[in-house]
Order: C-alpha cells, then structure tokens, then sequence
C-alpha cells in the first residue's frame, strides 16, 4: 500500500455484560496523506431498505459542499452503510446505492465527479446493533462522507 493511501477506520464498542472490546472497521483508502485526519466528516442517516437522501440528510451535504466547492484540492470520499437486517449481498448493493445518492447530490451541486469517491460496505462495520433491529440499527443505514486534502 503507498504512502499517499489515508487510512480512515470507524470505531464502534461492542458491549457483552460487563466486558467491552473495541471494533475497529477495516480502512477506507482514499487518497490523501495518512497523517492527516478528514477536514469535514458528515454523516447522514437512511430509512430501512431506503437509498434516496433525506431533506436533513441533503443539508448535512449542503454544509461539507460549503467547505469543499472553493478547494477544487479537496477530495471527497462517500462510504455506505446498511444494517444487518436481510441478505448481505442485498445489504452490499443497498450500501452502494446509499454512497452513490450523496456522490450524485454533490456532483448536481456541482463538484466534479473525479473529486469524489464511493465505498460501500454493506452490512456496517463497528456495527451498533448485533442484530439490525431497534434504535442502535438506525445508525449502522449510514454514509459517511468525508472531505480530506491530498
């Protein structure tokens, strides 16, 4: 892996009765320096099954584009999510619809589309739910769109 690979890792904590371990995600690589953290980190939240933005969910983008459309350097890196509910190959697909929706809403905003990258994961990494059900699910339907410099 080169030097100029960012590693970005999402840190969950999975609690089983009194004991705690860390979860760590495997690396996103985007490029940009590896001693350098995100500048804008957004993180947008979808409905179970959905993969269309939400009007809360376009003024989180709205707010990382502010930052990003004056810095033509910035890259941007969009990483979905899906829970654990369903078929993980069908998680797969939904997580790449859920990174491509916020990758086009900035492309219509006007960034160019080499400047922005998508991962998808499927099925959450640092999951927040066991199972994919209840409130803690609701987090693991996510992108994570991050702006960072090269």
């Amino acid at each position: 892996m080169s030097a100029s690979i960012a590693k970005y890792f999402s840190l969950g904590l999975l609690v089983w009765g009194i004991s705690a371990s860390p979860a760590i995600s495997s690396p996103v690589n985007c490029e940009g320096p590896t001693d350098q953290s995100p500048l804008v980190k957004k993180v947008i939240y979808f409905e179970v099954g959905q993969s269309s933005l939400s009007k809360k969910a376009k003024k989180k983008i709205d707010d990382l584009f502010a930052v990003v459309d004056g810095h033509p350097s910035l890259k941007i890196c969009a990483i979905g999510q899906a829970d654990k509910q369903g078929d993980p190959e069908a998680n797969k697909k939904l997580s790449l619809k859920r990174a491509q929706s916020a990758k086009n809403y900035l492309i219509k905003k006007g960034i160019d589309k080499k400047r922005v990258e998508t991962v998808f994961r499927g099925e959450a990494y640092g999951s927040f739910s066991l199972w994919g059900t209840g409130d803690k699910a609701d987090e693991d339907r996510r992108v994570e769109v991050i702006a960072y410099s090269e």
